[in-house]
């Protein structure tokens, strides 16, 4: 059936499921997944997938907005845009929301009939992103991509941008198709800027933005400075990452008499040098070869042992003890193998940091049946005005 074929449905969405959409059903009873749907809407909802007993669709007409709705605050995002899915959400209501998904999740996939929850805390709605990438729009100028499309809108003006970036954004010029990540220290005000080269040229940039193979920049968290080369991981900002640590802590108050904490996906080694204890041996686990250099620099001085490898391969020493685990995978989470080495590792205590609630809850699953507790989860935002949330969550041997 071709899209100009499907039907145009009037739905009111019930709640918001893991990826964003909102759920809700047809006049017929089956299940409609409403993109740009909120909870408490009455809308129009042109229908563009249809499967077995569910749909799914894009609002086109709202009749009557939810409480919590509101006009999006961004050119970029009325223009198209596909970054911010959330804009059409208030601001106050979009982390309540999340901790709801979460709460499904963790019931529905990790089996867990009254999971605990606490209401964390988000990061500014505005400027927050000290990392962004962008793409050559048909003119060169900097641009963002469509709602699953390969169109482009202009990037100028972005509101979730660090405003150190704007200018940057504005002057630039890159070869149509070519993407770029841009990045700036609030610390410093250093900017790094990545692109494969042999794609493409950007010109544009200032003398002082660092670029190529060695290119890095110093960011303070929690009053550590990190080094952060352009290839590697960091969070959506020193405040993301200040805000996860500090959960990281609360977490597991067993970190400050921990002779050993292991520190796996470990990026640059954010919690190795400042959620576990100076005291403390860290033991790292990382793929990104960059990111292990960078962990170099940050943790000299420590006693560490930085280790580049999978994490799903690692497995701790003979005779090693590890009091405290701290994982923080990629949004597909722990999986099979990656909950094999944190239960080969043995801790007391496992934190696991999770950016996607389906993958916490099945890693939840995964690791109660290998006795492992789930002992709380705090809800983040640190990444308003869109979809994605962010986990801590407390894992005891039970």
């Amino acid at each position: 059936m071709a899209d100009d074929e499907f039907p145009t449905l009037r739905v009111s969405p019930e709640r918001f499921i893991a990826g964003g959409e909102a759920l809700g059903h047809g006049p017929d009873g089956r299940v409609v997944f409403v993109r740009g749907g909120a909870p408490g809407d009455d809308v129009s909802v042109q229908v563009v997938e249809q499967k077995g007993e569910w749909s799914r669709g894009i609002v086109t007409e709202v009749h009557t907005p939810s409480p919590d709705r509101v006009e999006p605050p961004c050119i970029r995002r009325r223009e198209g845009c596909g970054g911010c899915d959330w804009q059409h959400m208030a601001v106050p209501a979009q982390l309540p929301a999340k901790m709801e998904i979460v709460r499904d999740a963790l019931r529905r996939t990790g089996k867990l009939d009254s999971p605990t929850l606490t209401l964390g805390r988000a990061v500014s709605a505005d400027g927050y992103r000290t990392t962004i990438r962008v793409v050559g729009g048909p003119d060169g100028r900097a641009s963002f991509r469509q709602d699953r499309s390969h169109d482009t809108v202009l990037a100028s003006g972005c509101i979730i941008a660090h405003p150190a970036l704007l200018p940057l954004i504005d002057r630039l010029r890159i070869t149509p198709e070519l993407e770029i990540s841009l990045r700036v220290s609030e610390a410093t005000g250093q900017i790094t800027a990545r692109w494969d080269k042999r794609k493409g040229e950007v010109h544009g940039l200032p003398r002082s933005v660092y670029s190529g193979a060695n290119a890095f920049l110093v960011e303070r968290v929690a009053g550590h400075d990190l080094r952060v080369s352009a290839g590697s991981f960091f969070q959506s900002g020193p405040a993301a990452a200040e805000l996860l640590v500090d959960a990281v802590r609360r977490a597991a108050p067993e970190l400050d008499t921990a002779a050993t904490v292991l520190d796996a996906y470990a990026g640059v080694g954010l919690f190795a040098v400042a959620s576990a204890p100076e005291t403390a041996k860290v033991i790292t686990v990382e793929t990104s070869r960059a990111a292990v250099e960078d962990c170099k620099v940050n943790l000299a001085g420590r006693t560490a042992r930085i280790e580049q490898g999978e994490v799903s391969t690692w497995r701790p020493g003979t005779g090693q003890t590890i009091d405290v685990a701290i994982a923080d995978p990629a949004r597909s989470g722990l999986g099979r193998p990656g909950t094999g080495s944190m239960v080969a590792a043995d801790p007391d205590v496992l934190v696991l940091v999770s950016c996607d609630p389906v993958a916490l809850a099945r890693d939840a699953d995964l690791l109660g049946k290998h006795g492992y507790r789930h002992d709380g989860t705090e809800v983040l935002d640190l990444f308003p005005h869109t979809h994605h949330v962010e986990c801590v969550t407390r894992f005891v041997r039970a």
